[in-house]
């Protein structure tokens, strides 16, 4: 991977088309390779019944029953399933709910974590 070109730009007004050419071939491999990375991740995501999302939507009842019990049970009561809201988060990776600043640093700590984010 390239160094970090501007971190401190302004990431939704940035124009990949003023910079050099050379610099443009590099940003397309380093882009390519962290989304070949990112799909490996989450292929079971989009096959027939979705394992992926479903054991994600699991891990985070798990997760949320051993830190905010309350919460958790107030969704059992109320006979809240969390795959009736969490569908979304885990099939578009939080991308439509967080703006794009967000959503960039999201998906660098994706890509930055070995294992657990995404698998």
């Amino acid at each position: 991977m390239t160094r970090p070109l501007f971190p401190a730009e302004d990431v939704e007004n940035f124009e990949v088309a003023a910079l050099p050419l050379e610099t443009q071939r590099n940003i397309e491999a380093d882009s390519f390779w962290c989304m070949s990375k990112l799909l490996d991740g989450i292929q079971d995501n989009y096959t027939f019944a979705q394992p992926g999302i479903q054991n994600k939507v699991k891990a985070l009842e798990e997760l949320v029953s051993r830190i905010d019990v309350d919460i958790h049970n107030h969704f059992k009561r109320y006979e809240v399933e969390y795959l009736q809201f969490a569908f979304r988060w885990m099939n578009n990776l939080l991308m439509r709910e967080l703006p794009l600043r967000c959503t960039i640093r999201l998906w660098d700590t994706y890509q930055a974590s070995s294992v657990g984010v995404l698998h």
